[in-house]
């Protein structure tokens, strides 16, 4: 096994490999470095004890969050008013927070399984620590209502082992990832023993994982719908956040997208991006819609649109309001839907009466949004079934499966212009590309100032436009029906494999412990 680093050197070294994750996603593409991270982080955490390893980790995960959510930053001083001082220190007891939720946690748990399981071999230490690593990619799709970002798998959506994700989904792609780089690293480790058969198997099993990638490629998961492609117009109105909730702008963004909408009302779906109707009481938007919405009738199509929902009622003598982040489907289409996975601090204030007004970030506009309920209807436009996810719920992979299984086209509305010009839209972008892939499904992202696009069911851009201009993104889709695997099973699958690993080196460790205390009784 290799020596121990102790102390400040194997910290800063954990901390300059969590720093070069988030390189290998979007916008830097350059996937290798996740595995020169991965490969560092373990060799960081060999011969620590439990505790050691916990806070090794937290070192890691401060490199991993520091730089792959340093986004958070553009909202909260930006648009949250939050002086420069202030807004750093915000963000980092985000990164702080996260990294003690997500990696001091996985650190102490290696350190526990290598001792429990008795791991002595680097090659059991390098299947525990991928187990692990996938069992907390798991947890961030939903402890505390979720937070999957920069999961390995969207890494590798330009790479063969991509085409692997309508069977097993992003974190089976994080899977095999894994399973290449740690193969990878006992590979080097025994390269001595190359003409063994152990060696030569895990040489061949990894280079197949990356063969079959590239065989799936062409592999066709659903069919169409219809033979006729339905041509798509995505508004991306550029309208500043900090005029969108201005009630004297409210005329100028309505006017600017009835004038963008003007030249495309032949196409079959206008979509306009997330809370593109910034008014929130349900009279003052329903004439604006039902305008357009004639407009669209007229030439038999249909203008889907974001736009804050309101509902009322009479308890005990007093209203009650409930808001809601929606979508609506008007003119040749019909359906609403409520968004059911909220931001927090964004759509929701956690702790609400503490923090509510203690700084200007925990008053954003339109924060006191309520959360949809899990069985509604598909929006609909004309003959095509429509799964429609609002911004950050398009990062969850199995809720977008479980969605997608009945519908023949995917829509994702957003407004990131509250990450500027960071590096949060395109990691946002990337992970949209997954869904079309897993699915099966053509997706039409439009967004208030970019990235809109159309995405193909094999997750390649068709089309998009540049971010921070104003434009109209006009392109074809087609409608698809049918299901892939991973839309039937999701992650069950490799969740069933990693219990089944797990009970495996419990297995083996019980045998050896029954051996050992054989042979002490006979002698």
């Amino acid at each position: 096994m290799t020596k121990k680093l102790a102390g400040w050197p194997g910290h800063f070294l954990a901390l300059a490999v969590g720093f070069i994750w988030a390189f290998g996603f979007a916008p830097f593409n350059i996937w290798p470095l996740t595995g020169l991270s991965l490969l560092g982080f373990f060799f960081s955490l060999q011969s620590l004890t439990r505790r050691q390893a916990l806070w090794r980790a937290w070192w890691y995960g401060l490199g991993f969050y520091g730089v792959g959510v340093s986004w958070v930053y553009v909202s909260i001083h930006q648009y949250g008013s939050a002086p420069v001082a202030l807004a750093g220190v915000l963000t980092g007891l985000f990164v702080i927070f996260l990294s003690f939720l997500f990696f001091a946690p996985l650190g102490w748990g290696y350190g526990w399984l290598i001792q429990r399981f008795k791991a002595s071999s680097l090659g059991s230490r390098l299947v525990l620590f991928g187990v692990l690593w996938l069992v907390f990619e798991w947890l961030k799709t939903w402890l505390l209502t979720g937070f999957p970002w920069l999961l390995l798998g969207y890494a590798y959506i330009d790479t063969p082992l991509a085409s692997w994700s309508p069977i097993i989904g992003s974190l089976g792609i994080s899977a095999l990832v894994l399973t290449s780089w740690l193969g990878l690293a006992w590979l080097v480790s025994q390269r001595k023993q190359w003409n063994s058969k152990q060696w030569q198997s895990v040489l061949a099993c990894t280079t197949l994982l990356w063969v079959a990638g590239a065989m799936l490629t062409n592999h066709q998961w659903t069919d169409n719908a219809q033979s006729k492609p339905l041509t798509v117009s995505a508004v991306q109105a550029n309208i500043p956040q900090q005029l969108k909730w201005n009630k004297e702008h409210v005329h100028t963004t309505l006017t600017t997208y009835r004038m963008l909408s003007k030249g495309h009302w032949e196409s079959d779906l206008i979509i306009w991006p997330e809370n593109a109707i910034p008014l929130v009481y349900p009279q003052q938007a329903k004439s604006f819609v039902d305008m357009f919405a004639e407009e669209a009738n007229k030439y038999q199509n249909t203008l889907i649109t974001g736009l804050p929902f309101m509902s009322q009622k009479v308890i005990d003598g007093q209203p009650y309001r409930t808001f809601y982040n929606g979508i609506i489907a008007a003119g040749n289409g019909n359906g609403s839907y409520y968004k059911q996975k909220l931001v927090p601090f964004g759509e929701y204030v956690p702790l609400e009466d503490l923090l509510r007004g203690l700084i200007q970030f925990f008053n954003l506009p339109m924060s006191s949004f309520s959360s949809g309920s899990n069985d509604q209807p598909h929006l609909v436009a004309d003959k095509t079934k429509i799964a429609a996810f609002i911004c950050y719920e398009i990062v969850y992979g199995d809720f977008v499966a479980q969605q997608a299984q009945r519908s023949n086209l995917l829509i994702t509305i957003s407004n990131d212009s509250w990450f500027g010009a960071s590096i949060g839209p395109h990691q946002h972008f990337q992970m949209a590309r997954m869904r079309a892939l897993e699915t099966g499904r053509y997706l039409i992202r439009a967004t208030n100032d970019g990235i809109s696009a159309i995405i193909n069911d094999r997750g390649d851009v068709l089309t998009q436009l540049p971010q921070f201009q104003a434009g109209v993104l006009t392109g074809k889709v087609q409608s698809k029906q049918g299901s892939t695997p991973y839309m039937i099973w999701q992650s069950y699958p490799l969740l069933f494999i990693i219990a089944l690993i797990l009970s495996v080196f419990g297995w083996t460790t019980r045998q050896k412990q029954s051996i050992a205390m054989e042979q002490a009784s006979s002698s």
